[in-house]
C-alpha cells in the first residue's frame, strides 16, 4: 500500500457521450422557450402589480373618506385624578387605612 498514487494514470476519458451539437441546440432552444415566455410572464407581473396597488388606493381613499365625514372628535377631557379620588371615597375606613399604609411603605414611590 505504499504505492504513491498518480492522478496521470486514471486518465481523462468522460463518462457520458451526447450527439454531436447537442448542447449548443438545448442553449438555443432554452433561449427561444426564455425569449417567448418573457412578455406574458412581465404582463402577469405588471398586472398583479397594478391590482394590488388599486386595491391599497381604494383602501386609502376609503379611510380619507372616513375621517373626513366621520372625524373622530375628542372626548371631554376629565380630570383622571377625580376618578381615583372618587373611587376611594368609595371604599371602607380599614381599606382606605391598608391602601394608605401600602403606599407609604413602597419603596419605589418613596424616593
Amino acid at each position: 500500500m505504499e504505492k504513491e498514487f498518480d492522478f496521470n494514470r486514471i486518465g481523462k476519458r468522460m463518462p457520458y457521450k451526447t450527439p454531436e451539437g447537442f448542447l449548443d441546440e438545448m442553449e438555443a432552444n432554452v433561449w427561444r422557450e426564455v425569449q417567448d415566455e418573457l412578455p406574458k410572464a412581465h404582463h402577469k407581473r405588471k398586472t398583479f402589480r397594478l391590482r394590488v396597488f388599486a386595491g391599497a388606493m381604494a383602501v386609502a381613499a376609503s379611510i380619507a373618506l372616513l375621517l373626513v365625514f366621520h372625524p373622530f372628535s375628542p372626548k371631554e377631557e376629565t380630570d383622571s385624578f377625580s376618578h381615583v379620588e372618587q373611587a376611594f371615597a368609595n371604599l371602607s375606613q380599614e381599606d382606605q387605612a391598608y391602601m394608605l399604609a401600602v403606599y407609604q411603605k413602597d419603596i419605589f414611590m418613596n424616593e
